[in-house]
């Protein structure tokens, strides 16, 4: 049953890709790529932005201001 639906699910995947690749342009196929690039660009800033390094430089500085803010007190 299982590969019964796996069979089914990679059938109607191709059928969609076929279709789809058919029914765009040229000009929307490379907006759409174009797109892609964007946005997998963004992603990887963000995915940077919360590095364990990142993260880690943001956790000291906020032991530093905390230690501080306590001195003053």
């Amino acid at each position: 049953m299982q590969l019964l639906g796996l069979i089914l699910l990679i059938a109607t995947s191709w059928y969609i890709w076929k279709l789809s690749s058919n029914f765009f342009d040229d000009q929307t196929k490379k907006e759409i790529t174009d797109n892609y690039g964007v946005f997998k660009k963004q992603f990887d800033e963000l995915k940077n932005r919360f590095s364990q390094e990142n993260l880690n430089k943001v956790w000291e500085k906020y032991k530093e201001d905390s230690s501080s803010e306590k001195k003053e007190n």
